[in-house]
C-alpha cells in the first residue's frame, strides 16, 4: 500500500497543474542595482517610469542583471539567458523612458526564464 501510495504521489507531483507554464507578465525593465537602490526610497514606480534607456546600457548597470518591475511592486529577476535576451531587446528599440515590457516565460520564485520580450505600446 505505501509503495502504491508512493508511486501516486510522484505521478501527482510531476503533472500539477502550473508546473513549467509560460507566464506573461507586465510591467517596467529595471536593471536590478536600480531596483534596489530605489525600492529603500518607495518611489519604485515613479522611479521606474523615469528610468532610461542609457542606464540599462551602462556597464554598471547591465552588470547587475535585469529584472521586471509589475505593478503591484513585484520585482522577478531575469535568469542569465534572460538577461543576454535583454542586451538584444534594449539595442533594437529607441525609446528612452517609460520602458514598459510584457515578458514571457517561467516564473520560480523571484527568478524568470525569458521566453520572450516586447514592448508594451
Amino acid at each position: 500500500m505505501r509503495q502504491l501510495l508512493a508511486v501516486f504521489l510522484l505521478f501527482a507531483g510531476l503533472s500539477a497543474p502550473g508546473a513549467d507554464t509560460a507566464t506573461s507578465l507586465k510591467g517596467y525593465l529595471l536593471d536590478v542595482a536600480c531596483h534596489d537602490r530605489l525600492k529603500p526610497k518607495g518611489h519604485l514606480n515613479l522611479s521606474a517610469a523615469l528610468h532610461s534607456r542609457s542606464c540599462l546600457e551602462a556597464p554598471f548597470c547591465t552588470r547587475s542583471g535585469f529584472g521586471v518591475l509589475t505593478d503591484d511592486q513585484h520585482f522577478i529577476k531575469f535568469d542569465d539567458d534572460g538577461n543576454a535576451k535583454v542586451k538584444k531587446f534594449i539595442a533594437g528599440f529607441n525609446r528612452e523612458t517609460d520602458i514598459k515590457i510584457i515578458v514571457t516565460g517561467t516564473v520560480a520564485g523571484d527568478k524568470m526564464t525569458v521566453s520572450k520580450i516586447e514592448l508594451q505600446q
